[in-house]
């Protein structure tokens, strides 16, 4: 390794070791808040981004700034840098923590902070960093001041390895709070830099139990947030029928049952069931909770790195992997097929969709083409409900593309009703909260764009409150991103609750509901991105074939 030399700060000593390190092993993305005590490290990566050896996103909004590394860890699986100056800056980053934590998203924040002596002196934009997260990171390295040059670049290195070590092993955020005095920063010498190359991801060995699970009548797989394709693939071998969540990355395949809310309650079907395999953690119905519960059923979770596994009752078996024993082709044809077909015939029968009118489009005679022409207009002009929102969107989105959804009633609406696709679907679902959203979309866009993968456009539909909260973090928006709010004038989601049932109507509207006086369209001018309203199927599908640039598409729904 080329060492720095001893003019160098022992601020920039320290983050040049650190950045390197993380670099060689594997770290492509850093997002930078601005500030003073941490400028070492936000102009080394301004530099070391200027070399293509990282990329580099600033961020004026440490939330924002979070969620965006949470997007970019959560599509790309590689940790993500975040990096912020001491006081207030790191408590913003809390919200976005819980949700990595939860979720199980590698995350390295690094919190410049001042020496540990002056914490308790009442000196400015000074506080508490350590334990701040509480048991939110999985761990946290409190840095010394280094002493000497060759104590800076040793201490950057070895904090580095660690923190990603535990990231990757322990699947969350790890908390880095180097203490920086003065001088905060120095050029760095130009040698060293040009030494640094990027290396692969760090592979970190972790201890693995495993369940075996034998294919036979009676076995369900359920697939949650965090599953991946690994659910589908043991459906499969299983013969059994799949049960997957729409952002559980296992909502396709010839076994999948949509209608699970249905048939996951009904006798005909659980008499037969004796053992549930969870993988991930389900977060969108209550059906999977009751048919863990149920007496006599067997449940094994295949847990993926989940804050808090999900474990729906005492009796659960907790693991990293399973191993199918016997052929689940036989079980399929008796067991796992038969319930899939009976879904997607029910969920057909509901469809409201109109179908493709062939004859009438290749009628000869000019009153049959009036009468097809009319009908085509009708339907164009049809309102826009929240059931064709998440049906058009879901058709026009491609494996290529990536679609987040917001934690509204609009993801239950989707995972109700939406057949089987093979295409990346996230959602913050590990604490279904709403703040962050954009963001967290826009860190999944940039992640996923790869000079090896064809060029696919994010969509991120989500409520109007949801799209209030984080309109901040539309300044970050860039490339080919559409969000859609769907505007239903607050959060109708809590009229399926028991509380409006009880609640003063106008108590209830305004402290559940809580409607905002929110211009969507003045927003998306402040920060120049298109806007398009749009009330009819036929204005909504053309708007979904604007590609090219950001886009904010406000959807007004007249239903709740």
């Amino acid at each position: 390794m080329t060492s720095p030399t001893s003019a160098v700060s022992n601020a920039t000593n320290w983050s040049l070791a650190f950045l390197r390190t993380l670099i060689e092993n594997g770290v492509t993305d850093i997002v930078v808040c601005p500030g003073s005590r941490s400028q070492s490290l936000a102009l080394l990566a301004a530099e070391l981004a200027d070399r293509g050896l990282l990329t580099l996103h600033v961020v004026l909004d440490e939330r924002a700034a979070a969620f965006l590394a949470l997007g970019l860890a959560l599509e790309s699986g590689r940790p993500a840098i975040i990096v912020t100056t001491s006081g207030s800056s790191v408590a913003n980053l809390h919200p976005a923590v819980v949700e990595a934590f939860h979720q199980g998203i590698p995350l390295l924040l690094v919190t410049a902070d001042r020496p540990a002596s002056v914490r308790a002196q009442g000196g400015g934009q000074t506080t508490f960093h350590v334990g701040m997260f509480a048991a939110a990171v999985k761990e946290t390295f409190d840095v010394p001041p280094a002493q000497s040059p060759d104590d800076a670049e040793k201490g950057g290195a070895i904090v580095a390895l660690e923190a990603l070590t535990v990231a990757l092993r322990d699947r969350g955020p790890v908390h880095v709070n180097p203490q920086f005095i003065e001088p905060l920063s120095s050029d760095a010498p130009n040698r060293y830099l040009e030494s640094i190359r990027p290396g692969d991801l760090l592979v970190v060995e972790r201890e693995s139990v495993s369940a075996t699970i034998e294919a036979t009548v009676g076995v369900v797989v359920v697939a949650g947030l965090g599953a991946g394709i690994r659910a589908e693939k043991w459906a499969r071998q299983l013969g059994a029928p799949l049960f997957a969540e729409i952002e559980s990355g296992s909502h396709f395949g010839p076994h999948l049952v949509t209608d699970y809310r249905t048939i996951g309650v009904s006798p005909e079907f659980v008499d037969e069931i004796h053992s549930v395999v969870v993988v991930g953690r389900p977060t969108l119905s209550n059906v999977i909770d009751q048919l863990c519960a149920r007496e006599g059923v067997a449940v094994t979770v295949v847990q993926g790195g989940e804050g808090v596994p999900y474990r729906p009752n005492e009796r659960v078996r907790l693991v990293d992997e399973i191993v199918v024993t016997g052929s689940g082709d036989d079980i399929a044809r008796e067991w796992g097929l038969p319930w899939a077909r009976r879904s997607r015939m029910t969920i057909d029968g509901r469809v409201s969709e109109h179908a493709a009118d062939v004859d009438g489009s290749l009628a000869g005679d000019h009153a049959a083409r009036s009468a097809f022409a009319r009908r085509e207009m009708e339907i164009q002009r049809e309102p826009v409900t929240s059931e064709m929102v998440v049906r058009l969107v879901w058709d026009a989105t491609w494996p290529h593309d990536r679609l987040v959804f917001g934690a509204s009633s609009i993801i239950r609406i989707a995972d109700s009703i939406l057949p089987g696709k093979p295409i990346r679907v996230h959602s913050n679902r590990g604490l279904a909260g709403i703040d962050g959203t954009i963001a967290t979309a826009q860190g999944i866009a940039s992640a996923s764009r790869r000079a090896d993968s064809p060029v696919g456009v994010t969509r991120l539909v989500l409520g109007d409150l949801a799209a209030a909260y984080d309109a901040s973090s539309l300044a970050l928006v860039n490339g080919p991103v559409q969000i859609i709010v769907c505007n239903n004038n607050g959060g109708r989601i809590f009229e399926g609750l028991d509380v409006k049932s009880t609640a003063n109507p106008a108590h209830f509207e305004a402290v559940m509901l809580t409607p905002q006086r929110v211009s969507f369209e003045a927003l998306a001018e402040a920060y120049g991105i298109a806007y398009r309203r749009v009330e009819t199927r036929g204005q909504l599908t053309s708007a979904l074939t604007e590609t090219t640039e950001p886009i904010l598409i406000e959807v007004p729904l007249r239903e709740g």
